[in-house]
């Protein structure tokens, strides 16, 4: 039997998902989906993290913005690495400022997090070559949501008590069905689902071997190299970043006050912090609209 160390992993699910808010870089051996007249219905498992790292996924976060070259950039967040971003400050100062309708006009975008874990392809018929292969595969909060709510103990009002299970485990875990239909912004997977519990299987449900899981096991790819590292970047790289490709437009003075249009100098609103809680709530879209810019440009 293939073990490993799945006793901090819900901590790490439940860590990642809570926090409220990597610049796009090429991944090698990346599994992307092929819709089929503007959809696609995948079969995958998510599988633990190779033996000399800790965690089964990595995570960057970028803010994503119009230059005035017309093109699109990123620049990234970081308040992953606990640190003060400056687009999230000034978003913040923005939501202090005007009520939530219009400081929504006003805000950049949120910081969009994306994830890369290690899958295997069980069924794929719009390109069954990729079946029983790994691979890395980038992924989007609302699958990691999915996650947290698979790992999560919950009440069910038909089934009852519903114990969590780790999605990434090779004998205890579940397949996810990776829905998603095809957007003028990128592949929208919110009608993805975990199944029920059960081992790793072939495309016929055939439960696979110890022998066979260890070859999978011994494929699996290290995810630290697609994790951006920003641990040299600071508040006025990133504000230099944004602020050269948005010529002429300064977001914060020579003090690091915020620029907000239509409000004076020194005259920000008192902190609201029930709406400052609006702008740090999970990046769980509610409409088409907010579905369509949280999988803008980068998300695969």
């Amino acid at each position: 039997m293939i073990e490993r160390n799945f006793d901090d992993y819900f901590k790490q699910i439940q860590d990642v998902a809570a926090k409220k808010s990597g610049t796009s870089f090429t991944i090698e051996n990346e599994f992307v989906p092929v819709m089929v007249n503007g959809s696609c219905e995948i079969v995958l498992r998510l599988l633990p993290q190779p033996k000399s790292e800790a965690a089964p996924f990595i995570e960057n976060r970028s803010h994503s913005f119009q230059g005035t070259d017309g093109k699109w950039h990123v620049v990234d967040c970081l308040r992953k690495a606990g640190h003060k971003c400056p687009i999230c400050d000034w978003n913040s100062a923005v939501y202090d400022a005007f009520p939530k309708e219009e400081a929504k006009k006003i805000a950049k975008k949120k910081a969009k997090r994306s994830f890369v874990s290690n899958v295997l392809v069980i069924k794929n018929p719009a390109d069954p070559n990729t079946e029983g292969k790994v691979y890395r595969f980038k992924y989007g909060i609302q699958i990691m949501q999915k996650i947290l709510e698979k790992m999560t103990d919950r009440e069910d009002p038909d089934k009852g008590f519903i114990k969590g299970m780790n999605v990434f485990d090779y004998y205890k875990g579940a397949n996810l069905i990776y829905k998603a239909r095809q957007t003028n912004f990128g592949p929208n997977p919110e009608d993805s689902y975990f199944g029920d519990q059960k081992p790793i299987s072939d495309k016929n449900n055939v439960p696979l071997t110890d022998a066979e899981i260890q070859a999978i096991d011994d494929q699996l790819y290290p995810l630290k190299p697609c994790e951006k590292d920003t641990s040299n970047e600071t508040w006025e790289d990133v504000l230099k970043t944004y602020e050269k490709f948005r010529e002429g437009e300064k977001l914060f003075d020579e003090n690091k006050e915020p620029i907000i249009p239509g409000i004076a100098k020194g005259n920000r609103a008192a902190t609201n912090e029930s709406v400052r809680s609006e702008l740090d709530e999970a990046d769980v879209p509610e409409t088409s609209a907010e579905v369509s810019d949280e999988f803008f440009d980068t998300l695969k």
